[in-house]
């Protein structure tokens, strides 16, 4: 059977000149900055699907120049098959268009995947009605779906699988987690076109997205991938199929720089080192960057990776305040992250800091002291974002049960352009203003200005990439343009 993965377009009536896109993986958004990601899982599943047989697509509509029209088109020449969309709370509406526009011309299957769809599998089915949904991880889940409509199998041996029959939806046990990571194959990389995929904090091109490790465990209130579809159980791979993959992308598709987006890249710190081990020896002219809790990370291992070609690390700082990381269960404290953030500058690392300002225990004193948190920690880059609730979270659970979010909120919620309601002590519009501000006083200040003028000083790679980095953060939270369709 034939599968086609599709990566839609990001809003109704998006066009590749219109200058939007989204970005992000655990908080999808629209944004401004020309920033492109691709599903590293959707890639995973395509190589399963391949290895066993199958004859593979895959669209991502932005970086195709792909609008809707065109997407009709080519849906028209898919006339049978299965057609894989990660359904996201950022594309709904495309996303249902999408599923109308394939019943109109096409016999294909819809399945969608993703943590929207296993959070509330029965909403979306009933809402945007696709064929299944594959709940979990469907590296190979979806390769049991698509045997199953080839040949015949009962739908009840799919695993994860939530479809309708006779009226009624039917759901099977859910998947089953990946235990050996290593007995993957690579991502299908060639089916991108990786030069054309870019995230701010890259410094050198081409560069690819991967992870090495799934399943967090730790208990963030607001992250939906552990909470949905890896879970908190550690699996990773080893320092060797680490190395491995590494290597197959410099040689064969010319990777200069790779981003590791694992929940916790460090959490096995003897891995950490064995990799660094590994990456020294292997001699690559290879940059990556991974992403980390700063309270593990301490200057021996910072100067391990650093000596092996990791020029920056994605800090979850989220608070600055205590007890507010006490509440979304974070696990550090504010002395601990400020230990990460210096054990990474120190060795010589650059830091890109998360911080969320606006979650439900938030009031006007404990956001100014997270800004001041952030504004004491001087990041290269920092990315101030609002919590978004996503289905499948403690943190959604809990604001549902005080009666915050109302049906649909969700949809309207993006973690730059607004959380869509009103929190206990600071209202949507203002905590937009706020987040406004907030940008524009950080990357202003002479401080970090003195400081970011030295840092491109230091090469041609530190100048482009502070360039790019600074654009993108102060366009990501611009106002949304009113003609800018989402649902």
């Amino acid at each position: 059977m034939e599968v086609w993965f599709i990566e839609p377009p990001p809003t109704l009536d998006w066009q590749p000149s219109s200058g939007v896109s989204t970005a992000g993986r655990r908080h999808p958004s629209l944004n401004f900055t020309g920033e492109q990601v691709y599903s590293y899982i959707n890639l995973s599943a395509a190589a399963v699907l391949r290895k066993a047989g199958h004859t593979v697509r895959y669209t991502h509509c932005q970086t195709e120049g792909i609008d809707r029209a065109a997407l009709v088109s080519k849906i028209r020449e898919f006339p049978t098959g299965l057609i894989v969309i990660m359904a996201e709370h950022i594309n709904w509406g495309v996303t249902a268009a999408i599923i109308r526009e394939i019943r109109q011309e096409s016999d294909a299957h819809v399945v969608l995947v993703g943590p929207l769809a296993t959070a509330l599998d029965h909403e979306v089915m009933n809402r945007l009605e696709p064929d299944y949904i594959l709940r979990r991880e469907w590296d190979l889940s979806v390769l049991a779906l698509s045997r199953s409509l080839a040949d015949g199998t009962p739908l009840e041996e799919v695993p994860g699988l939530t479809y309708r029959r006779g009226g009624a939806l039917q759901r099977t046990p859910d998947s089953p987690l990946v235990e050996d990571l290593d007995a993957l194959p690579f991502p299908a990389y060639d089916l991108v076109r990786l030069d054309r995929f870019y995230e701010s904090v890259f410094k050198r091109f081409p560069a690819a997205t991967t992870i090495t490790s799934r399943g967090c465990p730790y208990r963030c209130v607001f992250c939906a991938f552990p909470e949905t579809i890896y879970d908190h159980r550690y699996r990773a791979q080893s320092p060797e199929r680490v190395l491995e993959e590494a290597r197959f992308l410099y040689r064969d598709h010319g990777v200069r720089e790779i981003r590791y987006d694992d929940d916790t890249f460090e959490v096995d710190r003897d891995r950490v080192f064995k990799i660094c081990e590994n990456f020294r020896s292997a001699r690559m002219d290879l940059v990556w960057a991974p992403q980390c809790r700063p309270g593990n990370v301490d200057l021996e291992l910072a100067r391990a990776m650093k000596q092996a070609g990791c020029t920056f690390i994605l800090y979850g700082v989220e608070s600055g305040v205590d007890d507010i990381l006490q509440k979304i269960r974070k696990g550090t404290t504010t002395e601990r992250i400020r230990q990460g953030v210096r054990a990474a500058q120190q060795a010589g690392i650059d830091v890109l800091n998360c911080v969320m300002i606006g979650f439900y225990w938030d009031t006007r004193e404990t956001i100014r002291e997270t800004i001041a948190f952030a504004f004491e920690l001087n990041a290269e880059f920092t990315q101030f974002s609002m919590p978004v609730p996503l289905p499948g979270t403690v943190y959604w659970d809990f604001l549902v049960g005080e009666g915050v979010i109302r049906p649909d909120d969700w949809l309207r919620s993006d973690s730059f352009h607004g959380l869509g309601f009103d929190l206990p002590h600071v209202s949507a519009s203002e905590l937009q203003q706020i987040l406004r501000k907030t940008y524009r006083r950080y990357y202003t200040r002479p401080r970090y200005v003195w400081m970011m003028v030295r840092r491109a000083g230091r090469s041609r790679d530190e100048l482009c990439q502070t360039w790019r980095g600074l654009k993108a953060l102060l366009t990501r939270n611009r106002p949304r343009p009113p003609g800018v369709k989402r649902t």
